[in-house]
């Protein structure tokens, strides 16, 4: 049974992840398994992924998908197959530190009874224009602590001090879990479950109701190809609630934020200062005057909408800009130190994370070198 089982879900909007397949098994001793599936057949057609599955009994390629299948099932799918003690998800052009596995095992020395282990993965956007100035912050840190749920809870639920998202790492995609956590969740989905266009945040919230210990790595250890979201017209499955993923990606997360408390027997309790905040973030996010204004309105029409959130209304102005803000500083500033986002000439999430990797401490040395390679 190997160590992590890495799910790389394909749907129609993703090339093939040979870059991230070709990286993640260069080392022939790394104790992974890559778990390949796709929407469509362009993975069964691919004759480098076939060699490569051929050849490296570590890479499996699940049959073809149907084209009309959500992400959220798609990804539950892909977990079926995955037989690793520990489980997580990445996009396919996404990075994750193939020494990830060394990793897991010093938690589980260290750290026996976390089932949850996360990081600040890295957002790399590859549309930003070249010539804007601005930065990556890299923690100085690199130990693994352990967390409270308590204020975790807070964070996640309650929006305290968040900006455009909460402030929760701990989830399936860019994180790892043990496969108690991940068939636990599996086992307490209700029918309200995965009915979201933003799965990554639907497992944060079941990640942070389940999981018994919870611990974070100060090193990163991924990068995420990020890209804006984009607002669809779903309406949500609980009847009369006005945030969704039609507003932006604030609304969306509160949509399964009320879904998932639903599907437990709880109310969502979020609602407040810090999530009218976060919608105002979601608005100022917006670049395009016309985009900018229409998602002020939209979120104006939902707060109204709500139970209190009359109250908010006149205070709800969130600032316009039309150039992205730009960000000039570098260097060491607290714990973490900034370095400039083009850094090595990279523009992918691929790329940067490969530039950096040379900046933070290795892997090994994080685990004091206690962890010897599976042979």
């Amino acid at each position: 049974m190997p160590k992590l089982s890495l799910c790389i879900p394909v749907t129609p909007d993703h090339e093939l992840p040979l870059n991230l397949v070709g990286m993640m098994l260069q080392n022939a001793n790394s104790d992974v398994e890559i778990i390949l599936s796709c929407m469509g057949d362009r993975v069964a057609e691919s004759a480098a992924l076939n060699s490569s599955a051929a050849t490296d009994a570590r890479l499996k390629l699940l049959p073809p998908a149907p084209l009309n299948l959500s992400a959220a099932q798609l990804w539950i799918g892909t977990l079926a197959a995955a037989k690793g003690d520990w489980v997580s998800l990445a996009n396919p052009d996404d990075m994750i530190d193939a020494d990830l596995p060394l990793l897991l095992d010093y938690v589980e020395e260290t750290q026996p009874d976390a089932d949850a282990l996360a990081w600040s993965a890295f957002q790399i956007d590859p549309e930003l224009p070249t010539s804007t100035s601005t930065n990556v912050a890299i923690p100085v840190l690199h130990n693994v602590t352990e967390f409270d749920k308590a204020p975790l809870l807070e964070a996640f639920f309650h929006w305290k001090d968040a900006g455009q998202t909460p402030k929760m790492p701990w989830g399936l995609y860019h994180g790892a879990l043990r496969r108690s956590l991940v068939d636990t969740i599996l086992a307490n989905c209700g029918e309200l479950a995965w009915l979201t266009v933003a799965p990554q945040y639907e497992w944060a919230a079941r990640v942070l109701i389940f999981a018994n210990k919870m611990a974070l790595s100060n090193r990163p250890l991924s990068a995420i190809s990020s890209r804006p979201f984009q607002s669809r017209p779903i309406p949500s499955a609980l009847e009369g609630f006005p945030f969704t993923a039609g507003l932006g990606l604030t609304g969306a997360i509160a949509e399964i934020q009320a879904r998932v408390l639903a599907d437990l027997g709880s109310q969502w309790q979020g609602f407040g200062e810090d999530f009218v905040r976060a919608c105002m973030y979601d608005c100022a996010f917006e670049t395009n005057a016309q985009a900018f204004q229409a998602k002020c309105d939209a979120y104006r029409q939902a707060l109204a909408a709500f139970p209190g959130g009359q109250a908010y209304l006149a205070a709800f102005q969130p600032p316009y800009s039309p150039v992205i803000r730009e960000d000039h500083r570098r260097g060491l500033h607290g714990k973490t130190f900034l370095v400039d986002r083009f850094l090595g000439k990279a523009v992918t999430a691929q790329d940067f994370y490969t530039v950096v990797n040379h900046i933070m401490t290795p892997v090994w040395i994080v685990t004091k070198g206690e962890i010897k390679l599976v042979k």
